[in-house]
């Protein structure tokens, strides 16, 4: 093999070598995990809520908690000018409210499908990261581990007080999400196991 060739094989077997050994991942510690929480995520996110635009209830189908709240939005919604609302009284007892958006409420209301029916759908506040606190690494792996993300409910907006209908949505409360780290395709990834928890 002539020199030159022998020299482009030596120097690409060289980084190759070099770029495997950059590639390895090192042990997965609390600092590694809260890294690649900030690198994957947004240090705030928007939250939003829902309201249904019908609310019906009568003797078939009684009231109940989230019906209130959801009446009390609605009007709420109406007296700032963003919805109008018509309520009509069957024979047999049953109330229906029915919402329509304005054209003060267009650009700030958006539509959602939900389990009762086409929602109304308004951001309120943002959620922001804190970081992550009780890092457990794996006893055999030490590229997986799982940790609690830390995070709360900041920075509302106007909308905030008016939707009745935001569930567990405090602000400046501390909540977790209990997320798990591996290493995998030349890379860190993390799942979310549990979603959202309050913090102790």
């Amino acid at each position: 093999m002539p020199n030159a060739m022998r020299s482009r094989a030596l120097l690409a077997a060289v980084i190759v070598a070099v770029a495997c050994r950059e590639s390895k991942p090192t042990p997965l510690t609390e600092k590694k995990a809260e890294a690649i929480i900030r690198s994957q995520t947004f240090a705030s996110e928007p939250v939003y809520a829902e309201v249904p635009q019908r609310v019906s209830f009568g003797p078939s189908s009684p009231k109940d908690d989230y019906d209130e709240k959801a009446i009390r939005t609605l009007r709420n919604l109406e007296r700032e000018g963003f919805v109008t609302l018509r309520v009509t009284r069957d024979p047999d007892g049953t109330e229906t409210t029915l919402a329509s958006v304005t054209q003060k409420g267009f650009p700030i209301l958006g539509t959602t499908p939900s389990a009762r029916g086409p929602a109304f759908r308004a951001r309120i506040c943002e959620k922001k990261l804190d970081g992550v606190r009780n890092f457990i690494q794996h006893p055999n792996d030490p590229t997986v581990g799982r940790a609690e993300v830390v995070w709360h409910y900041a920075n509302p907006n106007a909308l905030y007080p008016l939707f009745e209908t935001k569930i567990n949505k405090p602000l400046e409360t501390l909540f977790v999400s209990l997320a798990s780290f591996h290493w995998d395709d030349m890379q860190w990834k993390f799942n979310i196991i549990v979603r959202k928890a309050e913090a102790e």
